[in-house]
């Protein structure tokens, strides 16, 4: 089961509260999630992710499977990082253990090979052992854009047909 808490426009603090039904067992039972939205992804504290929202949209032949993103400490203690939740079948991610104060650590995100040929907007949660134990979640997009050549590949095949543009 897969819930999308889509944070839209909103900003500060916002709470969703779904229910789950299923066909077993009790009532459906409610969900509380909570989230504080960062208008600012650059002002973020105790670090600072670059860049905050990873792309990985297709736009030519040259397969792009993977993205670096740097993670910025910006307090003055050390934090560690661990995972909280990722799409594994999607990808996998190759956090830095633990980032000094005031210094960037990278991180990469390595799409599976199930996922090249798909479009997916998803996500990975990691937290940090600071006081708080703050979360970051990172979207990760990926679109797929028809090269050149396969437009005019296509654009061919349309007029060996003897189609005309709108008659489809």
């Amino acid at each position: 089961m897969e819930i999308i808490f889509n944070t839209g426009k909103y900003k500060r603090k916002i709470t969703k509260k779904p229910r789950i039904n299923t066909n077993e067992g009790p009532p459906g039972k409610n969900v509380q999630i909570s989230a504080y939205i960062v208008e600012r992804p650059d002002s973020t504290y105790p670090v600072s992710i670059k860049p905050y929202k990873l792309d990985l949209t297709q736009f030519g032949e040259k397969v792009r499977d993977q993205v670096k993103f740097r993670i910025t400490n910006v307090s003055d203690k050390s934090v560690n990082t661990s995972m909280i939740a990722t799409s594994s079948e999607y990808f996998e991610v190759d956090l830095p253990s633990s980032v000094g104060p005031g210094e960037s650590a990278e991180g990469v995100l390595k799409l599976k090979e199930f996922a090249l040929d798909k479009e997916f907007e998803k996500s990975f949660t990691f937290d940090l052992d600071d006081a708080p134990k703050t979360r970051f979640t990172v979207p990760v997009r990926r679109k797929l854009r028809p090269s050149v050549q396969q437009a005019r590949d296509a654009q061919k095949n349309v007029d060996l047909r003897g189609d005309k543009k709108g008659d489809g």
